[in-house]
């Protein structure tokens, strides 16, 4: 972990967590995507895979090699111990995934992105924190033109912690309601002060 500086990205649903990353990415950060693994996870050949079909049979994939996606937000979305149970086999797995990514990195600065970092206990794994932030009525209208209802998206709201709570706990915040160019800057000024601080990551 010597010279490595590690930093959590989160942020309530549809903020733009994943442009912000693909920034940091052009900038020269290791980008390491929690959606990604959980996505493997619900795959066949997962370790946790059995456990998932034997709690959502109904969302398996017809094949039998992959759950599906959309059935299974659908399901856990509208029942809260469905999602917790899912959850409990899901996030322990992503969790020793990424931790044993961060390690096997060379990069300077990594970036973790986790939609639930503070609600999943994840920011136990950064050195600091980035929350992205963004004005309701862009936000809603940025998914309502991704097809996502207004339904779907307070659904998905309901389950995370209030982005304000998020931003007080953040290190540092993004405000990604702006222009493109603002959020870049803001993104070049992190960027420098992240690389300045790997310099000096785990020195005693």
């Amino acid at each position: 972990m010597k010279n490595k500086l590690v930093v959590g990205l989160t942020g309530g649903f549809g903020v733009g967590k994943s442009s912000v990353a693909q920034r940091f990415k052009n900038m020269g950060a290791e980008i390491i995507d929690a959606d990604d693994i959980a996505h493997d996870a619900v795959k066949k050949g997962s370790p946790v895979f059995d456990a998932v079909i034997e709690l959502f049979e109904e969302a398996l994939h017809p094949g039998g090699k992959k759950m599906d996606r959309e059935k299974l937000a659908e399901i856990v979305f509208s029942d809260p111990k469905k999602r917790k149970e899912l959850e409990a086999i899901i996030h322990p797995y992503v969790y020793e995934k990424i931790k044993e990514k961060i390690e096997a990195s060379s990069r300077k600065v990594i970036l973790v992105e986790v939609p639930l970092l503070f609600e999943a206990g994840f920011e136990t794994l950064c050195d600091k924190v980035v929350v992205v932030t963004c004005n309701s009525t862009v936000k809603m209208k940025r998914l309502i033109n991704k097809k996502f209802t207004e339904q779907e998206v307070r659904a998905r709201e309901k389950v995370q912690m209030p982005e304000a709570l998020k931003a007080q706990k953040g290190n540092f915040i993004i405000d990604n309601s702006k222009s493109i160019y603002q959020t870049q800057r803001e993104i070049e000024r992190l960027w420098y002060k992240f690389v300045a601080l790997s310099k000096g990551a785990n020195k005693p």
